[in-house]
């Protein structure tokens, strides 16, 4: 019973968690229009969310490993809800930048607690577990989603959303992790080339969902008002829906054959979208964006799963966290670097789009060398 509360205390805290990210679509045209800014220099504040978020969650898994999930945990609630409350009262873009760092380190620390939640838990069904913990993290930018786009500015919600979050601190006030649990330490973890490789393959299968994330409203340019909300709304409940699916399947099927589906689907649907951008075509670009958020949606949730396996629940907050660091190189380059590379030539920021999903195809092949049979 008290593991199933914490399984819910890790769902709650990823809704929040989720309009950092897959609201992003939502309050950028808002953030655009409220200070009067380009889409590139707008887009910043997304790659400081990645760098901050990601960095500082290695930080506090760590702590969190040693001391448990509860002061940390609260910890991140209160820098996450400051930072939202902060961002609605920004003046200026680079005040705005400021707020949503401090919210981004909140979103860190939060995600790697709640996230280890269910992997130290629930040993035995991990790859379910977690993914019902992350399916929050798709589900609450759906919920929040239609309310920014409704608003008409990004003040008022931002605003709502940050007070609202401030409910996690007593949550979190009542999390545990369990006692006399055996794994890897990272410092050997990160000896092992296995290790890198699962980290690699990581990095590029992200940058598909990364650029969907941030940069939706220049590669659906073509579309109309309608349309582009769809997007907004379906991307994250595909992205949720679709993590305990495939985590329930790689538990039954193997974790590396998990990841196996999620990268080649990944390579498929980024093809589509290039269809759809070079045909201008809804259909084409609504699809890719259902496979992206699904399979990509699944990305860091099994990577973590696997992680957990190899390595052991005693230190996973931290080896997930670590893992984790691979979104900073793949959010700039998912953000700002698709961003630039798009608006310099859509063609050539497809081609980027394209590449980074054969790329990690190709480090897969490495990993299939690399890791235990018992992993497949």
């Amino acid at each position: 019973m008290r593991r199933r509360l914490y399984l819910l205390t890790g769902f709650v805290a990823m809704l929040f968690n989720s309009t950092l990210q897959y609201s992003w679509n939502a309050y950028e045209p808002l953030l655009i229009k409220g200070f009067n800014a380009t889409p590139s220099r707008v887009e910043i504040a997304f790659a400081l969310f990645v760098l901050f978020s990601t960095s500082f969650q290695v930080f506090s898994g760590r702590f969190a490993d040693i001391y448990g999930p509860k002061s940390v945990g609260v910890a991140g609630s209160v820098c996450l809800s400051i930072g939202l409350i902060l961002g609605s009262l920004s003046p200026n873009l680079t005040t705005f930048y400021l707020a949503w760092t401090l919210g981004s380190v909140g979103e860190g620390i939060v995600y790697g607690v709640s996230l280890n939640l269910a992997l130290k838990w629930y040993q035995e069904r991990r790859g379910l577990a977690s993914g019902l913990v992350s399916m929050g993290f798709g589900l609450g930018g759906a919920i929040a989603n239609p309310f920014i786009e409704a608003s008409g500015n990004f003040r008022l919600p931002m605003g709502v959303i940050g007070t609202l979050a401030l409910t996690l601190v007593v949550l979190f006030s009542l999390s545990s992790y369990p006692k006399g649990q055996v794994g890897v330490s990272p410092g050997k973890v990160l000896k092992e080339p296995r290790f890198w490789t699962i980290y690699l393959s990581f990095t590029f299968a992200s940058i598909p969902l990364l650029v969907f994330s941030a940069s939706l409203t220049q590669i659906a340019s073509y579309l109309n008002s309608l349309y582009y909300t769809l997007i907004t709304v379906v991307f994250p409940i595909v992205s949720g829906t679709g993590r305990p699916l495939l985590g329930y399947l790689t538990d039954k099927l193997g974790r590396l054959r998990g990841i196996d589906v999620v990268n080649f689907s990944l390579l498929l649907a980024t093809v589509f979208a290039v269809f759809g951008y070079a045909e201008k075509s809804p259909t084409y670009l609504i699809g890719s964006a259902v496979a992206i958020g699904i399979f990509g949606g699944s990305s860091y949730t099994l990577y973590s799963a696997l992680v957990g396996d190899i390595y052991g629940p005693k230190y996973s907050t931290l080896n997930t966290s670590i893992l984790y660091t691979g979104k900073i190189i793949s959010g700039v380059l998912g953000s700002f670097a698709f961003s630039t590379l798009f608006e310099f030539s859509p063609k050539l920021g497809l081609l980027f789009l394209l590449g980074s999903s054969i790329t990690s195809i190709l480090v897969l092949m490495l990993l299939h060398f690399n890791i235990d049979v018992r992993s497949r």
